[in-house]
């Protein structure tokens, strides 16, 4: 069969800085490889890629990025037998509502699928927009059976799954990775990414891939979607597996740096350490980093040296507070000590270290602030290279889901919920945290700063603070400068495993 998938533009807050910067999206190019072994056809429309400099007003508040769903319907091949529109988070759900919408209006009799980890929290809206199918959780082992059902009238067997006729809520699980075909990102416009010099994670030479090597976490924070999405458990590739698809990577595109966008890289530090020395052995002179983010706790000094010898030179850690109330509000387990300890051996290895804070938490009071703002100023004396203080968004199905009035749209449901009572007080919070961190990391570390000035002309970026700084230079020359109305509309093209 040929499966047309399609991305959703960018949306964020106009003006904001607290969105997250875009990059190459990985679940697209791993979905399309699994097809492809399967022997269907696919094609991606990449609304952002396709059109990465072109910003539209959304919403009175928002601005869209990229194609828009009329484009994006547009470029889809007419000879197309099903579509699958993704949706990752909860600002992109209006925008998937008005595809699915657009999709139907050219393709009524198109089987329409919709998936993504936003689908997994929401299914009605998706259904009562047009979707026939919607698929909860990981799509590499649905998507094929659903395909297989409506090729050949094969029975669904797997839960997670809504439509006509079927309502099988999904059992939060991790489905097996080892053996997954490594993603393939032919359909993706991988030349728009890298001219523009910024993603998710700091962009070092220009070329980047995206890939994950684990899925899941143990974890049960309350803020977090993660729980529910995989139910506590973790699953990760071999060490030698994960080199051979770097290797497939490096060889394919041309790649020598990679995201790895894991929930939770480290839990293992056996894994850790047998994926350092598989690195060592081949003599890859591969850099890499961790910008979701790993678990504090485990990594010691050992395990740090063996990753900065091995490529790695960046990743974030999620202290969140230095408030033991709140923490424990949060269900967050962190041991504040060790965290300082990383960061200073961070300093020390060279291994750039960004710390992520949640202000807001209910219960939160104003002497826990102070105690996080103490304890950020300990960690950027110890060497800590940035930070990135969160207002506490109420995702839904979290345990603080219930924050979040009835009529609150899904787009609100940001990194900046304006309709929160403490919205503005959490905001100058957000903004002292940025000031002390400026001042006293400009005192310490001159040195360091003076290497973020310069990486603004180089481009070569070893931290996302720096790279978000141009960012917002090359934004404004987008929106006020280029200012792109109108971008070329063609369909996409057929790809299949015969031109592997």
């Amino acid at each position: 069969m040929k499966m047309a998938f399609l991305r959703t533009p960018i949306v964020n807050l106009k003006n904001s800085p607290f969105g997250s910067t875009p990059g190459i999206p990985a679940n697209l190019p791993y979905l399309a490889s699994v097809l492809l072994k399967a022997g269907h056809q696919i094609a991606i429309v990449d609304a952002y890629g396709l059109a990465p400099h072109r910003f539209t007003s959304y919403l009175d508040k928002f601005e869209a990025r990229g194609l828009l769903p009329d484009e994006i319907v547009a470029c889809i091949p007419g000879d197309v037998d099903v579509i699958g529109v993704s949706v990752h988070c909860t600002l992109e759900h209006g925008m998937a509502i008005r595809i699915i919408k657009e999709s139907k209006l050219r393709f009524p009799d198109i089987p329409l699928v919709v998936g993504g980890y936003h689908t997994t929290f929401c299914v009605d809206p998706f259904l009562e927009a047009g979707a026939d199918y919607l698929l909860q959780g990981e799509g590499e082992h649905r998507l094929p059976m659903l395909l297989r059902m409506l090729e050949s009238g094969e029975n669904f067997s797997m839960n997670g799954i809504f439509g006509s006729g079927f309502n099988k809520a999904r059992t939060p699980e991790v489905c097996p990775i080892e053996d997954l075909p490594f993603a393939y990102f032919d359909p993706i416009p991988l030349d728009n990414y890298w001219k523009l010099h910024y993603a998710h994670g700091p962009v070092r030479e220009g070329k980047y891939i995206t890939m994950f090597t684990s899925r899941g976490c143990p974890f049960a924070c309350a803020f977090c979607q993660t729980p529910k999405m995989w139910g506590g458990h973790w699953m990760a590739k071999s060490p030698s597996r994960i080199v051979d698809e770097m290797d497939y990577y490096h060889h394919r595109y041309g790649v020598s740096d990679f995201h790895i966008q894991d929930e939770n890289f480290s839990l293992s530090k056996e894994r850790t350490r047998e994926f350092t020395r598989e690195l060592i052995k081949r003599k890859r002179n591969y850099t890499y980093c961790f910008p979701s983010g790993i678990k504090v706790e485990t990594v010691g000094e050992e395990e740090l040296q063996m990753l900065y010898d091995s490529g790695c030179k960046y990743f974030a850690l999620s202290p969140e507070s230095a408030s033991r109330k709140v923490l424990k509000l949060m269900n967050k387990p962190v041991d504040l000590d060790h965290v300082k300890k990383v960061v200073h051996w961070c300093n020390k290895i060279g291994i750039r270290v960004n710390c992520n804070f949640v202000l807001g938490f209910p219960g939160e009071e104003k002497e826990d602030r102070k105690l996080t703002y103490k304890f950020i100023r300990e960690l950027i004396v110890l060497g800590m290279d940035e930070i990135v203080a969160f207002m506490l968004t109420p995702l839904p199905e979290t345990d603080v889901a219930d924050l979040k009035p009835d009529d609150i749209e899904f787009e609100n449901i940001n990194f900046s919920p304006t309709w929160r009572d403490n919205y503005k007080l959490i905001t100058y919070a957000r903004i002292w945290i940025y000031i002390q961190f400026a001042v006293i990391k400009t005192i310490t570390h001159p040195v360091k700063v003076l290497r973020s000035i310069a990486a603004l002309f180089t481009r070569r970026f070893s931290m996302k603070s720096d790279m978000t700084v141009y960012r917002f230079m090359a934004d404004l020359w987008d929106r006020h400068v280029r200012k792109q109305r109108t971008v070329e509309i063609r369909e996409v093209s057929w790809f299949s495993a015969d031109k592997e």
